[in-house]
């Protein structure tokens, strides 16, 4: 079974631009989401859940406090991100620029290297196409991760079929 490492922007476009929980049409994705957390099926870092908190609102709060289970970290997971950002700087194809230091300051390396440690796991992101050079989907394909957006996602669990 695949298992789901959502990153921040996914997560704020579920909620906060595309599909809001509080409006009924969307309770289908909201229970298929929740149930994935609880399961076990949807993860994510605990990074993701301190961008979210960065700039709460009223639904970040209350996703966090909901689906706090989703939020992990563990000794393998930081000796894995450890790993991801020694490929990362070594990786002679990434320049190394201002976009670098962005992402490598952020939660995405940590995203990876969860769905890493796992292994049969896909990074989920809101891009729809990776971004030139950083970005998570133009790292997972470098490092060899699985990336899928969200209407992948959809597609991939049959949500909305």
């Amino acid at each position: 079974m695949t298992k789901y490492c959502f990153d921040a922007s996914a997560l704020i476009d579920l909620g906060e631009r595309h599909y809001p929980e509080r409006l009924p049409l969307f309770e289908p994705i909201w229970t298929f989401i929740y149930g994935g957390i609880e399961n076990g099926d949807i993860v994510s870092v605990d990074y993701v859940k301190t961008e979210l908190k960065r700039k709460a609102d009223n639904w970040r709060e209350d996703f966090v406090v909901r689906a706090d289970k989703m939020f992990q970290i563990s000794v393998d997971v930081e000796l894995e991100y450890a790993s991801v950002i020694a490929a990362v700087e070594s990786h002679s194809g990434l320049p190394v620029n201002k976009a670098r230091d962005r992402f490598l300051s952020g939660a995405d390396p940590w995203v990876i290297a969860l769905a890493r440690d796992i292994k049969n796991c896909a990074a989920v992101s809101a891009e729809r196409k990776p971004l030139k050079d950083y970005g998570l989907g133009a790292i997972c394909v470098e490092l060899s991760v699985r990336h899928i957006n969200l209407v992948e996602f959809f597609e991939e669990n049959g949500i909305g079929q």
